[in-house]
């Protein structure tokens, strides 16, 4: 049975972020709660019940210092994870941030993996479960060779760390197979990996069509950056260009 999706509410007064913002986390899995401001994100926290909440520290009406300092002062939503969102990366306000008991804090513009890293680390510290790749959905045919036989099928589902086939009959668990990924405006990638999970045509939701998940096995470090850049692409490529704003401070690599 799959786990319920985490409810996630983002205050930010720009709208171009709010929207991307949502895009970017629904592709990942999530349930998202929009607010313009700190004064509404309070609003709804308690309507809403999020799992984590995402403040942008510089907002008019109440901005997110202050919004933070109200959900941690307050026993109802203090456990609330939450995660400040900015382009102030100066050393003061992230101290600020933290000393209120921010969980984590990131830079505009948002990477893709730092937002899946601090999400997945929310949902670590409260559920103990964690997703270790960002999984983008990746709907193409391919060819997967199963002892000694060619089988071209369909993906639902592509990470660094594997893909999920969509098979009627799936190959068993421990199954050994070889993956043929096209990539486009990349050169095709074959990589090994063995069947981890099956799904069948009955029993359960269909939420996950049947089929069967490949963890990819001794891939090697280029092959892992070709992946992971490609499924970052596939997440937010009309996203990222398009919620850039002023930089304040330096950031440190």
């Amino acid at each position: 049975m799959r786990s319920k999706k985490k409810k996630i509410l983002i205050a930010d007064d720009s709208q171009t972020v709010l929207m991307y913002l949502g895009v970017l986390l629904k592709r990942l899995d999530y349930t998202v709660v929009l607010a313009e401001n700190g004064v509404e994100a309070l609003k709804l926290l308690k309507l809403v019940e999020p799992d984590i909440v995402i403040l942008d520290v510089m907002m008019e009406t109440m901005d997110g210092i202050a919004t933070l300092r109200r959900i941690k002062e307050d026993k109802q939503t203090a456990h609330i994870p939450v995660i400040m969102l900015t382009v102030d990366s100066s050393p003061e306000t992230i101290a600020r941030c933290k000393k209120l008991g921010c969980f984590s804090y990131l830079l505009k513009p948002v990477k893709v993996d730092s937002i899946h890293e601090a999400l997945q680390e929310c949902i670590y510290s409260q559920w103990r479960k964690k997703r270790k790749h960002v999984r983008a959905d990746f709907r193409e045919k391919v060819v997967v060779t199963c002892n000694g036989e060619n089988h071209k099928l369909y993906t639902e589902s592509l990470s660094e760390g594997g893909v999920y086939l969509r098979m009627k009959d799936p190959f068993p668990v421990g199954s050994e197979v070889e993956v043929a990924l096209p990539l486009k405006d990349r050169k095709a990638v074959t990589l090994k990996g063995e069947v981890i999970y099956t799904k069948g045509l009955f029993g359960g939701e269909l939420k996950v069509p049947p089929g069967a998940a490949i963890e990819f096995k001794g891939v090697r470090e280029k092959e892992t950056k070709i992946l992971r850049d490609y499924v970052e692409e596939l997440l937010a490529y009309d996203i990222l260009d398009s919620q850039e704003e002023p930089v304040i401070g330096t950031e440190k690599n």
